[in-house]
């Protein structure tokens, strides 16, 4: 009732050299280790659920499937499109990176627009190709 009235805040030792820190006093933090403990024990059982049934829906995962024409020019053509865009993204950040640039803010701003329109490109292009690999190798 002490530590109630007193702390504003508990750092505990966890175990194996961490430490957690838990806002409020004695009795807040074990209502929060029992939420946790909660939490962590429906996760876990979720997750074993969730297991138990990928396992019985899951095909056989060594057989490779054949891609489509189209699929297979598209996997084919993605590290080119990439290093393109790799490249122009170089550029863009090289002129960006001169503090001259920003002078002229309207071309500063479309460079900046088009170097995020190129990082979003990237990121779809290399997710594509890791699902298209992924497909090839019987993944999907």
């Amino acid at each position: 009732m002490f530590l109630d009235n007193v702390i504003t805040q508990s750092i505990v030792f966890e175990g194996q050299g961490r430490l957690k820190e838990y806002i409020g006093g004695y009795d807040d933090y074990i209502d929060a280790k029992k939420r946790e403990a909660a939490v962590t024990a429906q996760n876990t059982h979720k997750a074993a659920v969730q297991t138990a049934s990928e396992e019985k829906a899951k095909p056989k995962a060594n057989r490779t499937v054949k891609l489509s024409y189209k699929e297979q020019r598209e996997l084919d053509a993605l590290p080119d499109e990439i290093a393109v865009l790799e490249t122009e993204q170089a550029e863009l950040n090289a002129q960006l990176s001169d503090p001259e640039i920003f002078k002229d803010y309207e071309k500063a701003g479309a460079l900046q627009n088009r170097a995020e329109e190129i990082e979003m490109l990237l990121l779809e292009k290399l997710e594509r190709w890791e699902w298209l690999e992924a497909k090839q190798n019987g993944g999907q």
